[in-house]
């Protein structure tokens, strides 16, 4: 179903937001707020007919990508997939972050100060360096993982061109 937005019909008042919408057949919708960070969906003359809430917890689907290699580049499509495990072996292994460009368009992160998180696990025998590519920037003096140790890397787009990776373990 496609909408078109009638902007003269939107308001902004403190947190809630509300637009008209007309539909391909030209009935009226409204799309608001209802200021607990619930989007409501209405068709005018009707009850609410769908919500899409983030109150309470939200929740992330995630795939899980296993690399059993001594070193790998970390894509842009890892970071995405959410879970990322390294059996490291044989030696002590790299993991090179894809570039910032890549990052910026296949996750995307489309505005200054916009953030991923994903999650790291290094099931192997060897410790992982962390290692940076063009437009990336390891923000922690520690870059590395140790054996049979997990990091989450939040993922934070600076500049259209930079992406700084914060490495966080316990």
């Amino acid at each position: 179903m496609a909408f078109k937005l009638f902007g003269a019909q939107g308001y902004v008042s403190g947190l809630d937001v509300a637009f008209e919408l007309r539909d391909s057949n030209g009935k009226a919708w409204s799309l608001e707020t209802d200021g607990s960070n619930t989007v409501l969906l209405h068709k005018y003359g009707t009850t609410k007919v769908g919500a899409v809430g983030t109150t309470g917890r939200r929740t992330n689907l995630m795939t899980v990508v296993d690399d059993d290699s001594q070193s790998f580049t970390l894509a842009a499509a890892d970071i995405k997939a959410g879970i990322n495990v390294h059996t490291s072996t044989s030696g002590a292994g790299t993991v090179t972050v894809d570039t910032a460009a890549n990052i910026i368009a296949d996750i995307p992160l489309t505005f200054d100060g916009e953030t991923i998180v994903s999650y790291y696990m290094n099931d192997g025998t060897q410790t992982a360096t962390f290692a940076v590519a063009t437009g990336t920037t390891i923000m922690d003096e520690e870059n590395t993982v140790p054996t049979q140790t997990a990091a989450t890397l939040v993922w934070r787009r600076v500049t259209s061109t930079t992406v700084q990776l914060y490495i966080v373990r316990a």
